[in-house]
């Protein structure tokens, strides 16, 4: 585990840090992770959200609920240490609607899972959530200490990466990311617009804004820098057969899109 947790302090890019990260989390019996950052009590303000293996239909529904929908982050922050939030400790009282939200992660499989409270550099906070155990008592047998040092080695490096890069962090609207995942899927500004039910003329407005805020000119490098800024996780299906694709050697079928 310490030669793992090292590889974590060596990640180069947020995307090296993922793929790093979860190395040491499937080492440690869990497949699924989902980071937010930061968290900070006004909940009125722009979070990164990264999604390594949970469902894709959660992602969605969790980048379209309103910000502060999800208690979990605020809740690590009470506890102050790892925690199941699928069996809360005793001492812990949460609202109704908290309560509610935890309840509605059982239809995505999710109805338990280990909340990790992350602390990096210049007073950051974040929040890891850990799940798919690879065995059916894997949250009872879990080590959670262990997990917990995983979970905040890996922020702490991501906030170190973030302090490395001189850009500040691209503000893209929700409707931006939407286009730059579907981008990074290897899809045409036509088939976006088709996915989206928007013209194609708003879809070609909004790739011009995102080569603006990411200050690139064409599509790959906006995919590039996505990827590495954690805009866009390289993990998704979709994306990881785009990329397939675009390798020189590949001989399956190509995107008709």
């Amino acid at each position: 585990m310490l030669d793992l947790l090292r590889e974590i302090l060596r990640a180069e890019s947020v995307l090296d840090l993922s793929a790093r990260s979860m190395a040491a989390f499937n080492a440690l019996g869990f497949t699924k992770a989902y980071y937010l950052s930061p968290v900070v009590l006004d909940q009125t303000m722009g979070q990164a959200m990264f999604n390594l293996g949970f469902p894709a239909e959660w992602e969605t529904a969790y980048r379209a609920a309103p910000k502060g929908t999800d208690p979990l982050p605020c809740i690590a922050l009470r506890i102050g240490r790892a925690f199941r939030w699928g069996k809360l400790p005793e001492d812990v009282l949460v609202q109704p609607s908290d309560a509610a939200y935890i309840k509605s992660l059982e239809k995505w499989g999710m109805a338990d899972g280990i909340g990790i409270p992350a602390y990096g550099s210049a007073a950051r906070v974040g929040f890891v959530g850990i799940g798919g155990p690879k065995s059916p008592d894997g949250f009872e047998t879990a080590d959670m200490e262990i997990l917990q040092i995983a979970a905040q080695t890996s922020y702490l490096r991501y906030c170190e990466l973030r302090v490395a890069d001189a850009d500040p962090l691209p503000r893209l609207s929700s409707r931006e990311l939407d286009v730059l995942r579907l981008m990074a899927q290897g899809k045409s500004n036509a088939s976006i617009a088709r996915n989206l039910e928007l013209s194609q003329e708003t879809v070609d407005t909004y790739a011009r804004r995102i080569f603006l805020k990411l200050k690139v000119s064409d599509r790959t490098s906006a995919v590039i820098k996505g990827i590495t800024r954690g805009l866009v996780i390289a993990s998704e299906p979709q994306i990881e057969e785009a990329i397939r694709t675009r390798q020189p050697d590949y001989d399956g079928p190509k995107d008709a899109e």
